[in-house]
This record gives C-alpha cells, sequence and structure tokens, in this order.
C-alpha cells in the first residue's frame, strides 16, 4: 500500500503473518493468548445471531479470522481492508468467501448489507477520515440493518498503531450524524477479577507441558477459560478495557 501512515506501517508490518490465526499452529496461543480474542469473536457471533442477518460485512477485515468464524453459520459474509497483504490472507483462509481490497471511505460492493462488523477497527481509522467512512458505510447498509462495533476503551493506554481509543461520550461524538447507538455494553472487565484470571492464566502456563499426560491440567486449562468467559467477559463500559455496541442509522432529517 502506498501512503500509510506511521500508525498504519505498523499494523502492515503485523501482516508479515497472519497472527490471528495464531492459534492454529501454537497450542500456547490456542490455551492462553487466544482466550480473550476468541471470546470477543464469540460475543460477536451471539449478537449477530440474535439479529437474524442474512449477509455480513466485516469491514476492515485483516486477516480473515471472523469471516471465518462467520462462514459456518450459514451467513453470506464479505470482507473488505484496504490491505493487500492482509486480504491474501483472508482469501488463503476463506477461499469460499468474496473480499475486496478497498478503502472504506469509497466503497463499491454489490451488495447491502443486514450488518456490518466494525471489530477493533475504529481505532485505527485516520480520525479526519471517519465521517467519510461512515457515511460510506450507511451507504451500504440496509434501513433496518445494524453496525455493530467493538473499540478498545480509554481505560486502555493508547498504542502505536492506534489513532485513539474512545468512551461512551467519545464513541456517540465519533459515529454522529451518520450512525447513534442502540445497544451499549463492555468487554474484557478490570478489577479484582480480571487479577484472579491473570493469576489463573499464568499457574495454567507452569502446567501447560503436562497437557498431553495429564487429565488434571488439561481440565484446569479449560477452567481458565470458563472462568474468564463467566467472570470477566462482560461488564458495564466504565469497568471494561473494551465497548461493545450496536448501532443503528440515524434518521434523516
Amino acid at each position: 500500500m502506498k501512503n500509510l501512515t506511521e500508525n498504519q506501517l505498523v499494523q502492515e508490518e503485523e501482516y508479515a503473518f497472519p497472527y490471528h490465526f495464531a492459534d492454529f499452529i501454537s497450542d500456547k496461543h490456542k490455551c492462553f493468548k487466544f482466550i480473550e480474542p476468541l471470546d470477543l469473536v464469540r460475543i460477536v457471533k451471539e449478537k449477530i445471531k440474535s439479529l437474524d442477518s442474512k449477509i455480513i460485512l466485516d469491514a476492515g477485515c485483516g486477516d480473515g479470522r471472523l469471516c471465518y468464524e462467520l462462514k459456518s453459520d450459514n451467513y453470506k459474509v464479505v470482507g473488505v481492508d484496504y490491505s493487500e497483504r492482509a486480504i491474501s490472507f483472508a482469501r488463503g483462509f476463506n477461499p469460499e468467501l468474496e473480499f475486496f481490497v478497498q478503502d472504506l471511505k469509497n466503497l463499491n460492493i454489490p451488495y447491502k448489507f443486514d450488518a456490518i462488523v466494525l471489530m477493533e477497527v475504529l481505532e485505527h481509522f485516520i480520525p479526519s477520515d471517519i465521517d467519510a467512512i461512515l457515511l460510506s458505510l450507511s451507504k451500504v447498509l440496509n434501513d433496518n440493518g445494524k453496525l455493530i462495533i467493538t473499540v478498545p476503551s480509554d481505560n486502555m493506554e493508547l498504542t502505536d498503531k492506534h489513532y485513539q481509543h474512545f468512551n461512551k461520550a467519545s464513541l456517540e461524538a465519533t459515529i454522529k450524524p451518520y450512525f447513534k447507538i442502540e445497544e451499549l455494553t463492555g468487554y474484557s472487565k478490570r478489577g479484582s477479577k480480571r487479577k484472579r484470571y491473570k493469576f489463573l492464566r499464568s499457574m495454567g502456563t507452569l502446567f501447560f507441558v503436562f497437557r498431553r499426560s495429564s487429565s488434571w491440567a488439561r481440565n484446569y486449562i479449560n477452567y481458565i477459560k470458563k472462568y474468564y468467559q463467566n467472570s470477566v467477559s462482560v461488564g458495564t463500559p466504565e469497568e471494561c478495557n473494551g465497548l461493545f455496541a450496536v448501532c443503528v442509522k440515524s434518521e434523516k432529517d
């Protein structure tokens, strides 16, 4: 890609490898490092299922992991990203799906969607581009469709590949005038339960070498995932590391 900003270059360089699929080749990723990202995928999938959507756009799909997880549920899934490198991986993991290499500000996709997902994407947008991107997305979303957004909370320190993190007020302000939030929750709780989860996970790494020979070790590793899902996964926006928003189109004046 040409004319990438420093923030975008950080993300592009990460796509030297399809890192969202690292758990396919690494048991440590599968058992520990991917507990949180895959739980967020689970939350997104459950919300999409509750919306009875038929055709879904993964906007900013990267290497296509969300598309991979959605395709088995009989949706028509389409992915779009500006990165040719990321899309090459997405096509490799999902040869039966359609992917487009396009700037989200100027989408040219021959579909209207029941749901559009911006999963950990909005924070990567150059702030001055966001209005044009949201306008473009609103044009390909059905009038009764939903926009699902997940973003890091401003409880989290800003990273070198993100332009901004969000709270309820800043997210609402960012998506105006094209969308409004219909439902808002938090994901990945902070506080004592998260500290306990991190302790359980650190202990689990000690037992990891025994996972094949010991049912106790396997059960403990499975317990960590269940503990996260039951105690840390979802909370209020104020107590979490991320925000999960379901949005609808704003009414036209």
